[in-house]
C-alpha cells in the first residue's frame, strides 16, 4: 500500500503533540520520532500556519492550536458530548442541587449545548443555544487554564477584561493569578463577577487529554455560600473526570 511519506511524518508529529502533556519544542520532537530537525521544523510551521498548533513566544515550544479544537468540538457536536456527559450531569443536579451547565468554547464565546435544571423554584436557567464572552469570569478562568502565562496574557491583552460588576477583575496581574489557581485545584470560580448575586464553579472535559468543553454549577450566591463551594466544586470535578473517562474511551 502506498503511503505518502509527509504526510505519515506530519500526522506523528502532530499525534505527538496532541498525546503530549506539556509543550514540546523542536529537538524533542526530532529525538522521539528520529526525524531531523529540518523536517521537523518545516512540518511544525506547515502545522502552525494552519492553526492545528500554536508556539509560545516564550518558550519556543509547541501545543495544540484553536483549529484542532475546533476540529474535535464538530466531531462531538454531533451529539456525542451531551449525550454521553448528560447522565452524569443529571446526578451532579441531584448531588448539589443547583442548575449545570454544558458548554464548548467557539472562538471568543461560550455556547450553552446541553442545561440541566435543579427542581428548586428559583433558580438559574439559560436555554441552550445561548451564548456568552469568553471574558465572562468563571468560562474564561477555566478555558485558559492549560494555556501557558504568556499565552494568557497576550490573549486577554488583545481581548481586554470588561467590568460586568463591581466584582468583575479587571487587573491583568490579578486575573492570570486566578487562573493560576484555577489550573492547580482544577476548577474556576466567579464570585459575583459577571452577574451580581450569581455564583458559579467551572471545570473541563476531556476527550483523550484534550479539553472539549466545560461543565458549570450556576447559582445564587444565598443558595452557594462560601462554606459550601468546596464541596460542590469537589462533585464537579469528580462528575468532569468520569464524563472525561468516557469520551476518552
Amino acid at each position: 500500500m502506498y503511503s505518502a511519506p509527509v504526510i505519515k511524518k506530519t500526522f506523528e508529529v502532530l499525534s505527538l503533540i496532541v498525546d503530549s502533556k506539556r509543550p514540546l519544542g523542536v529537538t524533542e520532537v526530532a529525538r522521539t520520532l528520529a526525524l531531523s530537525k529540518s523536517t521537523v521544523f518545516g512540518i511544525l510551521k506547515a502545522l502552525q500556519e494552519e492553526n492545528l498548533i500554536v508556539k509560545s513566544k516564550s518558550t519556543k515550544r509547541y501545543t495544540i492550536g484553536e483549529e484542532l479544537f475546533k476540529i474535535a468540538k464538530r466531531v462531538l457536536q454531533g451529539g456525542e458530548l451531551s449525550s454521553i456527559a448528560r447522565p452524569f450531569l443529571e446526578k451532579l443536579v441531584e448531588d448539589v442541587d443547583e442548575t449545570v451547565f454544558l458548554c464548548v468554547r467557539e472562538d471568543s464565546v461560550v455556547k450553552v449545548i446541553d442545561t440541566i435544571e435543579t427542581r428548586k423554584k428559583l433558580k438559574i436557567s439559560s436555554p441552550v443555544g445561548t451564548r456568552l464572552p469568553i471574558t465572562a469570569s468563571v468560562f474564561c478562568k477555566a478555558f485558559l487554564a492549560p494555556m501557558e502565562d504568556a499565552d494568557i496574557r497576550g490573549f486577554l491583552k488583545e481581548k481586554g477584561l470588561p467590568r460586568y460588576t463591581p466584582n468583575s477583575i479587571t487587573d491583568l496581574d490579578r486575573f492570570i493569578d486566578e487562573i493560576r489557581v484555577t489550573r492547580k485545584r482544577h476548577y474556576s470560580l466567579d464570585l459575583e463577577e459577571y452577574l451580581m448575586g450569581v455564583r458559579a464553579i467551572a471545570t473541563l472535559v476531556y476527550a483523550n487529554d484534550y479539553p472539549v468543553g466545560a461543565i458549570c454549577i450556576l447559582g445564587f450566591t444565598g443558595s452557594m455560600p462560601t462554606d459550601k463551594l468546596p464541596d460542590m466544586a469537589q462533585h464537579l470535578v469528580n462528575t468532569a473526570r468520569r464524563i472525561s473517562d468516557r469520551l476518552s474511551q
